[in-house]
C-alpha cells in the first residue's frame, strides 16, 4: 500500500509553474525548505532518495523551473543532473566590443591577463552564441571567445594567399573587420581584392566602415563634414589600413582576408544590400554610383 501510495506521490503533477534558484552554500534542507514555502512537499521517505543518490553531496548551482507537468520525480531528476535554466549570450557578426561586454567586465579581464594589458580586444571576440548561468560567468565567455576566435585568426594567418605576405596577422584581422561590415559573405573575398589592390596603388581606402568607427556621436547619416574628421580610422584622410579592428569579425570575413580574390578592381558602389557594382577606374566608377546611387 506504502508502495503504491508513495508512486501516486512522486509521478503526480505538481500543477504549479515557477522557477528557484540554488545559490552557493544552499544545503539540501535548505532547498527543501524554500520548495515547500512554495508547496512543494518531500515526504521524508522521498526525501532519502537525495541522500542515498549522494545528490546533497553534489548540488548544480543555478536557477530551475518546474512546469505544471512536473512531478516530484522530475524535479529530483532536474536537481540531480543539474538541469538549469541556461540565459542565451549572443556576439554578433560585425559586432563592437563596447557593445557587447561592460567596460568592468573587460577591465577585470585585462588586469588578470598579461597578454592583453594594453586592453585593445576589437576583433578578438568570435562571434556566436554562448549559454550561462550566472552573470559571474560573463567574463568566462569573454575568455572563451577570445580564445576560440584565436584559433580562427590562425588558421586563416596558415591559409593565406601569397600575394598578401607583406601584410601581418593584424593586418588580415582588420581587413576582415572591414568586409564584416562592408558585404555580406558572397562578395568578401571580392571587396577583400579591392583592398589590397588599393594598398598595392597607395590609394586610400575610402571605408564608411571606418571613418564612422572613429567616430565619437555618430547619428546614422555619414555626412561630408564626417569625412574630414581627424581620427586616424578616417581612410578618406589617411592611407593604409586604419589603426585595430573595426568590428569582430566572423570566420567567413577572416578567410576572405586572408583569401582575397585575385583581380584589377579599385572601386565599388552598392547596387543593393548584398550586391555592389565593381570597377577598375574612377570613370566608370562615378557612372556606377550615378546608376545605382543617385538614380534613387
Amino acid at each position: 500500500m506504502n508502495i503504491i501510495f508513495y508512486s501516486f506521490l512522486l509521478f503526480k503533477p505538481l500543477d504549479k509553474e515557477i522557477t528557484f534558484s540554488i545559490l552557493e552554500g544552499n544545503s539540501l534542507n535548505k532547498i527543501l525548505y524554500d520548495l515547500e514555502n512554495e508547496e512543494i512537499y518531500f515526504p521524508k521517505a522521498i526525501k532519502l532518495i537525495f541522500t542515498i543518490s549522494g545528490t546533497d553531496k553534489k548540488i548544480f548551482l543555478g536557477k530551475y523551473k518546474i512546469n505544471n507537468n512536473d512531478s516530484l520525480y522530475d524535479l529530483f531528476k532536474k536537481i540531480y543532473y543539474g538541469k538549469i535554466i541556461l540565459k542565451r549570450f549572443e556576439i554578433s557578426e560585425g559586432s563592437k566590443i563596447k557593445d557587447i561586454f561592460s567596460m568592468d567586465i573587460i577591465n577585470k579581464f585585462c588586469l588578470n591577463n598579461e597578454d592583453y594589458k594594453s586592453c585593445n580586444l576589437e576583433g578578438l571576440i568570435k562571434p556566436d552564441i554562448y549559454f550561462y548561468d550566472r552573470e559571474s560567468e560573463i567574463i568566462d565567455i569573454l575568455k572563451i571567445s577570445i580564445k576560440n576566435q584565436k584559433v580562427l585568426i590562425d588558421e586563416a594567418w596558415e591559409k593565406r594567399k601569397k600575394i598578401i605576405n607583406n601584410l601581418s596577422k593584424t593586418d588580415i584581422l582588420i581587413i576582415a573587420s572591414i568586409l564584416e561590415k562592408e558585404s555580406c559573405a558572397n562578395e568578401r573575398q571580392k571587396i577583400s581584392g579591392v583592398i589590397i589592390n588599393r594598398l598595392k596603388n597607395n590609394m586610400l581606402l575610402q571605408m564608411d566602415s571606418t571613418t564612422i568607427y572613429g567616430l565619437k556621436n555618430f547619428q546614422g547619416d555619414l555626412k561630408k563634414k564626417d569625412l574630414k574628421d581627424s581620427s586616424l580610422y578616417n581612410t578618406y584622410m589617411y592611407k593604409g589600413l586604419p589603426p585595430g579592428p573595426i568590428s569582430n569579425p566572423s570566420k567567413d570575413s577572416l578567410f576572405a582576408a586572408s583569401q582575397p580574390e585575385e583581380h584589377n578592381f579599385l572601386y565599388f558602389v552598392a547596387k543593393d544590400k548584398c550586391t555592389h557594382e565593381f570597377s577598375t577606374n574612377y570613370e566608370d566608377h562615378l557612372d556606377a554610383i550615378k546608376k545605382f546611387q543617385l538614380s534613387k
